[in-house]
């Protein structure tokens, strides 16, 4: 059983209140979770139940919602909203106990949880990244135990970058802490591989990739080094929420931006659907 000891909302402390409601998965960051921008439409939101769905089976979380009921409280939660929110579906697996997680069940009971933000501004001017020697575990799952990432990307925002660029043993690009890293070299548009490299395979991610195959922009999966970086000519990062947004500068290297790569991303970015 959970007590809540203190609620920050009231004046004086509180006598401890019980809290029967309460999945064990979110103590544990036992769950998955897809975030989206809204309005979106319903193959971009079907994408997403997807993904969610095959993430909930790698963790061994049950599944008992249709896609059409999540499409239409979506939908009605929008409608509700005065400004265009970012949706959040978390799934947490819904246990009593730790010693729960043992169960030789196949399937761990789950509920699906359903936040919102504000968009928030995009970056007024490119980004500044900053390496770090760090790999998401599972990080082909949208899952939440995200706290070591987290953390590294706050104190890389006390040291004045904007984000962090996860390079793993090998001294090779993954991705960003919650997005995926793009750069662009003489024209080839390159981009980490997920299995080998260890990245999200991001909603976003795919669809640049079928815009650039669409255009028959050239696409390269070849490992990215920081010295590759330095030779690049453009970096920019993609998710759901931001959609693309360029990079200006990796530690202490500040990439060209030439025309002929602003209008490649320029180009790409028309091409992610919502």
């Amino acid at each position: 059983m959970h007590r809540e000891l203190f609620n920050p909302q009231q004046a004086e402390p509180h006598a401890a209140q019980s809290l029967t409601d309460f999945p064990e998965g979110l103590l544990y960051g036992y769950s998955v979770y897809t975030t989206l921008k809204m309005p979106c439409s319903e193959q971009v939101i079907d994408l997403h139940l997807q993904r969610l769905k095959k993430d909930c089976k790698a963790l061994g979380l049950s599944w008992r919602y249709t896609d059409h009921w999540i499409m239409r409280q979506l939908s009605d939660l929008f409608q509700a909203q005065t400004e265009n929110p970012v949706f959040r579906l978390s799934v947490c697996a819904d246990l009593d106990g730790y010693g729960a997680f043992y169960s030789e069940e196949k399937w761990l009971p789950s509920r699906l949880f359903l936040s919102s933000r504000p968009l928030g501004l995009r970056p007024a001017k490119g980004l500044r990244l900053t390496t770090v020697n760090h790999q998401r575990a599972m990080p082909t799952l949208k899952h939440g135990a995200m706290a070591d990432t987290i953390l590294r990307k706050r104190q890389a925002r006390q040291q004045g970058f904007d984000d962090i660029l996860l390079m793993n043993e090998q001294g090779h690009v993954c991705e960003a802490s919650t997005a995926n890293f793009f750069l662009i070299q003489n024209g080839v548009l390159m981009t980490s591989d997920p299995l080998r490299d260890g990245c999200l395979p991001g909603i976003t991610r795919q669809q640049l990739l079928d815009g650039a195959q669409s255009q028959r922009i050239e696409i390269s999966t070849e490992a990215i080094s920081l010295e590759t970086i330095q030779n690049g000519h453009g970096a920019f990062l993609s998710n759901a929420v931001q959609g693309v947004v360029a990079v200006q500068c990796v530690d202490d290297y500040t990439l060209p931006w030439p025309t002929e790569a602003q209008r490649l991303m320029t180009c790409l970015g028309q091409t992610v659907s919502i």
